[in-house]
């Protein structure tokens, strides 16, 4: 029961942050209004002044996230044979 309340101890050992799962949900859900009352200003259409995310568990833009030493062809083959969406 102490992993499932956030504020405990035994919870923030197990990987924690502190934050409950509803608490995350709504950090993610005010960044998405954020960003779409954003997108509709004059910062918004010329991408200046982006609003910094509240939500712990958003990454930086552009932060990549593990490394391969694949070349990019093989790379974008295996992820077609599984059917990820090809990247820009």
């Amino acid at each position: 029961m102490l992993r499932h309340d956030p504020r405990s101890v035994t919870s923030r050992a197990a990987g924690g942050d502190g934050y409950t799962t509803t608490d995350h949900l709504l950090f993610l859900a005010v960044d998405e209004l954020r960003t779409s009352n954003w997108m509709r200003t004059k910062d918004g259409a010329k991408g200046r002044n982006r609003p910094k995310p509240i939500s712990p568990l958003a990454t930086p833009r552009g932060k990549r996230t593990g490394q391969t030493d694949k070349a990019p062809a093989e790379v974008i083959a295996v992820l077609a044979r599984i059917g990820a969406a090809p990247a820009p």
